[in-house]
């Protein structure tokens, strides 16, 4: 499990890399024609996509140093259907949609939940469904097995996000109940989260479920809480992209050509059930 946390922790952060995932290559394909021209791109046959590669298995550096994981591989794939070579930008959360939205890459691939607020500044395509769940070390000592169980404990968390929302409005409801509230508290990366964890300075780390499950096959971790505030995830592009209605359409094609059922059933993943498209505001109920 030390070796784990080394892969997440190991983050150069605004380093561009280029993606190495298993299974895909990561030169453009020859014999056909980019989807995209080079006005719309942040760099001409180039599908230039940022991601915070501490979130094993989504996206994460090995120990060779490559980013790699399901959300690599799924951005290796979408820029070989383009027709463009794929190219990762692993830069931390908070960069990623300013970036965007100044074109300094195409696509924001890594994991982003959908909210109503976040689709009121950047075009999002929703693809994948993940719900936040509870690490605690293994044997459980604080005896979590429960939502309820959270509250009076000290959390800890990447920086904050949606995980972190998730623990904030389950505190309020604890404190308007008369209970004690969730301590939070926030790290850089996931990979401190956990270290944190590991050292015995919080009670659990809350990350998504893909990522508690992967943590928890090193021995030294369990998922003690999952399934709270499942909602969709999705791919980011700038306002008026021409490369997020194309990606949406490759993706819906990798839906119905079984890619992406295989690659999410590969990682424990769902699928977003709903129709793959540009979204710029609330999401069909």
């Amino acid at each position: 499990m030390r070796k784990l946390i080394v892969f997440a922790a190991a983050v150069i952060t605004g380093t561009t890399l280029t993606a190495c995932g298993s299974g895909s290559d990561s030169a453009a394909p020859t014999g056909c024609t980019p989807a995209l021209g080079a006005g719309d791109l942040a760099a001409a046959g180039t599908l230039t996509m940022a991601t915070n590669a501490t979130l094993p298995p989504m996206q994460y550096v090995d120990s060779d140093g490559k980013v790699t994981g399901m959300r690599v591989e799924l951005g290796n794939e979408i820029a070989k259907r383009l027709c463009l070579t794929p190219k990762f930008v692993n830069i931390d959360f908070d960069a990623q949609i300013p970036g965007v939205q100044s074109r300094r890459w195409d696509m924001i691939d890594t994991g982003m939940f959908y909210t109503p607020a976040r689709a009121e500044t950047i075009a999002l395509v929703p693809y994948e469904v993940q719900a936040v769940s509870v690490s605690v070390p293994s044997g459980n000592p604080q005896g979590i097995h429960s939502a309820d169980d959270l509250a009076g404990k000290t959390i800890s968390v990447e920086a904050p996000g949606y995980e972190f929302d998730t623990l904030t409005a389950l505190s309020k409801t604890f404190t308007d109940q008369g209970k004690a509230p969730v301590k939070i508290q926030t790290f850089q990366t996931t990979a401190d989260a956990y270290q944190a964890l590991s050292a015995g300075q919080v009670n659990g780390t809350a990350i998504v479920d893909s990522v508690t499950s992967f943590y928890q096959k090193g021995g030294r971790f369990q998922t003690a809480v999952g399934g709270l505030d499942r909602a969709p995830l999705a791919l980011g592009f700038a306002k008026n992209s021409k490369a997020a209605a194309k990606v949406a359409g490759v993706l819906s094609a990798m839906r119905t050509d079984g890619y992406l059922p295989k690659l999410f059933t590969r990682y424990g993943v769902g699928g977003y059930q709903g129709a793959i498209t540009v979204s710029t505001g609330p999401l069909p109920s």
